[in-house]
Parts: structure tokens; C-alpha cells; sequence
């Protein structure tokens, strides 16, 4: 807990959990229950994922009206096109086959609420990954570990898809779901400390 209020991320994603409890930071998890409102019309991926990082950090706030507030949305995004979560093995499979041998974005939007200041800040990062080429049998294979279930993309870079990463462009945290070196400098844009957290 901070010494003027505690934390709360409104996510329920163990990615971002094990990331935020890595800088030393002690919070609750409140995830914004709600539907995802859909993206608008001519709405660029980064403005999406920011919007809707700034609707679920909105959607807790009333219930901790004295703590800080962070919630974030991730998207992979090939051609101007949001990969979300595969419903099943063969949507998870279209996306390993259309990541494999060519690049994708990563698009993180995270916002930080100081409930008690009542100051608000958002922003979206960035990250370029790029994928091997993928035979049939190694999607089949990674279909079969499971990971690719509730992931945005079908894949996650800490875990068996690594194997087929070789080059990355921009923050790997932001990858995995939560662009600490982002995180912080909201926090210093709020007047939040973060100890530990590097000062440019």
C-alpha cells in the first residue's frame, strides 16, 4: 500500500499481476466486469485500446475512492486488423498462420487514475514483433501446449511462442501486456512516486 492510498489494477490477467508484484508494488485486483464497448468507425487500434483502458480503470474508480487506479488493454494488430483472444483452437490456428513469417504490432493502452486527486493519465505503447516462418506442424504443436487461451493474438512471448520470436522492436513488458517504462512515466505525470522505478 502507498502512504496515500492503495493500489488497485483492474485487470484480471496474471501477466500483469506477476509484472506489477515484480516492482514492489502491493495492490488489489477489482477487474472492470463490464462488456467491451465495440471500436467506432474510422477509431485507429491505438485510440481503441486506449479508450477502452480508460473504460475499465472508469468502470472501478466509484468502488475505491481512495486509491490509484490502473488498468490496461492490449491488442495485436496485423494490417490495421485487432487480434483479440481466439475463441477456440481453430481461430487461435488463422492467427498463427497469419503472424507466422512476417511482422505484427503490439498495442498496450494503460491509464492511471489517482482517485483521490481526481487526475486521470492514458497513453499507448507500441512494440513490433516479428515471427519465424511456422510449418504445420509447429502450430500444431503449439495448439497443443494451450497457451495460446486467453491471449490476445493466440500467443504468448513469455511462454512457448518465444520459440518462434526472433526479433522485437519497442518494450518487450508491453508484449506480455503491461509497458512498465509507460507505467512509469504516467506516474511521474500524475506526481505519483514509484520507488525503485528508473528517473530519466
Amino acid at each position: 500500500m502507498t502512504k496515500d492510498g492503495a493500489w488497485v489494477l483492474a485487470s484480471a490477467s496474471p501477466r500483469r499481476n506477476e509484472i506489477l508484484r515484480g516492482l514492489g508494488l502491493h495492490f488489489d485486483i477489482d477487474p472492470c466486469r463490464g462488456p467491451e464497448p465495440p471500436r467506432k468507425p474510422r477509431e485507429t487500434p491505438a485510440r481503441y485500446v486506449t479508450r477502452l483502458a480508460r473504460a475499465k480503470a472508469g468502470g472501478v474508480v466509484a468502488r475505491h475512492p481512495d486509491s490509484r487506479v490502473v488498468a490496461a488493454d492490449t491488442a495485436v494488430v496485423v494490417d490495421d486488423v485487432i487480434m483479440g483472444k481466439p475463441a477456440d483452437r481453430a481461430e487461435a490456428e488463422a492467427m498463427m498462420r497469419k503472424l507466422g513469417g512476417r511482422w505484427h504490432e503490439v498495442l498496450t493502452g494503460l491509464c492511471v487514475t489517482d482517485v483521490v486527486a481526481r487526475r486521470t493519465a492514458s497513453c499507448c505503447t507500441c512494440s513490433r514483433v516479428h515471427f519465424l516462418r511456422l510449418s504445420a506442424a509447429e502450430i500444431s504443436w503449439y495448439l497443443d501446449t494451450g497457451e495460446y487461451r486467453d491471449k490476445a493474438g493466440g500467443y504468448g512471448i513469455q511462454g512457448f511462442a518465444s520459440l518462434f520470436i526472433d526479433r522485437i522492436e519497442g518494450c518487450y513488458f508491453n508484449v506480455v501486456g503491461f509497458p512498465v517504462s509507460s507505467f512509469a512515466r504516467l506516474c511521474r505525470r500524475l506526481g505519483i512516486p514509484l520507488a525503485g522505478c528508473p528517473r530519466s
